[in-house]
């Protein structure tokens, strides 16, 4: 069984996405006294930016795979 399908990328997309709002929400509250909480924030953003990317990737690279199988 297959338990990583387009579903489960949507809402791990989905979920990536919120957290990414949350620390964009707490940079800007924040006031950021604390520069390395800035650059704490910044760092878990370039990650969250690059997992996004990469599941909209790999959901595509399934969809791919999956219409050309179907097609055959």
């Amino acid at each position: 069984m297959n338990d990583i399908n387009e579903q489960y990328l949507n809402k791990a997309y989905e979920d990536f996405s919120k957290e990414q709002l949350n620390l964009m929400t707490a940079m800007k509250s924040g006031g950021m006294e604390d520069k390395y909480k800035e650059l704490d924030i910044q760092k878990q953003l370039t990650q969250i930016n690059s997992l996004m990317i990469s599941i909209l990737r790999f959901r595509n690279l399934r969809k791919k795979i999956e219409q050309r199988v179907n097609s055959i």
